[in-house]
């Protein structure tokens, strides 16, 4: 089951984390989720480069921008709590 979260980057650890409720998930490269993109969610890769960005449906890339807050789900079973 998907669950509803945000995607914000932590400056201190210089990465992004995920966030469902008071709990914080680990991401990297490579990790898939769904990007709301105004009220539709698009599958999405993240990747790294110079910056940080993602690819939606294997088609469109953009650049995420550090100070931003993305509306993202995710299957929890995936990923790993920080602790």
């Amino acid at each position: 089951m998907m669950a509803r979260g945000i995607l914000v980057f932590d400056h201190r650890e210089q990465e992004w984390r995920v966030w469902i409720g008071q709990q914080s998930y680990w991401i990297d490269q490579g990790y898939t989720f769904e990007l709301r993109i105004q009220n539709s969610y698009f599958l999405a890769y993240l990747e790294k480069d110079s910056d940080w960005f993602v690819t939606l449906n294997d088609d469109t890339c953009f650049v995420l921008h550090n100070l931003e807050v993305y509306k993202i789900r995710i299957n929890r079973n995936e990923y790993m709590k920080v602790e």
